[in-house]
């Protein structure tokens, strides 16, 4: 691939992502929706849903980020795509992106960074994968083992702590990391120090501020605006206002 076919590649990608979350965006009223029912069957549902669009907005955005212009080069990206899984892919992406801005093993501070990235691959992009592949393959309560020979109970009760909190705070997380991906790549030596520190303490700062969000939570304030804002009933009188 040449520079246009990357660039072309990129923006096509770009509207696919953007598609994603229009739809993401709507899953979530519809969980708020029926949260205030108290419609515990669909809400069950409908978070599952979310949970794989998360995986599939998360490959698409890895694609689209691969494609940034005046970022990876042809070799790099084919490298990064070669990897034996999405997660290895991802790791390379970061340990790529952040040598542009200067040797991460030779340097503690780099390193220390390049560490932080692959432990926040780990818990939102590796971990949601493995729950996202149990329910893509059928097991939406009791999730098997690699052999399919008996319960995995650990993935079971992941499963089933799934919630729209969780859901939201793995997305945000999603974002910061590609903002901090392509402010390595398309400027390293200024956008490291500009914008890539400043996203990076903005996402610290975000997972301290989202560590006591609950579910519980979350409800109490769909019902203080239901109470607020209350559903008119439809009439069907002629006389009615």
């Amino acid at each position: 691939m040449d520079n246009q076919e990357i660039y072309d590649l990129y923006v096509l990608q770009s509207k696919n992502v953007r598609r994603l979350k229009q739809v993401q965006k709507s899953l979530i009223k519809d969980i708020n929706f029926y949260m205030q029912k108290n419609d515990s069957f669909q809400v069950e549902i409908k978070t599952k849903l979310l949970a794989l669009l998360y995986c599939t907005i998360s490959e698409a955005q890895f694609i689209q980020i691969l494609h940034t212009p005046s970022g990876f080069s042809y070799t790099e990206i084919t490298q990064i795509k070669n990897q034996r899984s999405i997660t290895e892919s991802w790791k390379l992406m970061i340990d790529l992106a952040m040598g542009k801005v200067g040797n991460w093993q030779d340097n503690d501070d780099l390193s220390s960074r390049r560490n932080k990235l692959h432990e926040i691959i780990k818990t939102y992009i590796e971990e949601p994968h493995g729950i996202r592949n149990k329910i893509a393959h059928g097991q939406w309560i009791h999730a098997l083992n690699s052999n399919n020979t008996k319960e995995n109970e650990e993935i079971t009760q992941k499963i089933s702590n799934l919630n729209v909190i969780d859901l939201t705070i793995w997305s945000e997380v999603h974002q910061y990391l590609a903002l901090i991906i392509r402010d390595l790549v398309q400027s390293p030596q200024i956008g490291h120090h500009n914008n890539y520190w400043v996203n990076l303490v903005d996402l610290e700062q975000y997972l301290e501020e989202s560590k006591d969000w609950t579910i519980e939570k979350r409800k109490e304030r769909l019902k203080k605006k239901k109470k607020q804002h209350p559903t008119k009933p439809i009439c069907k009188r002629a006389d009615c206002d």
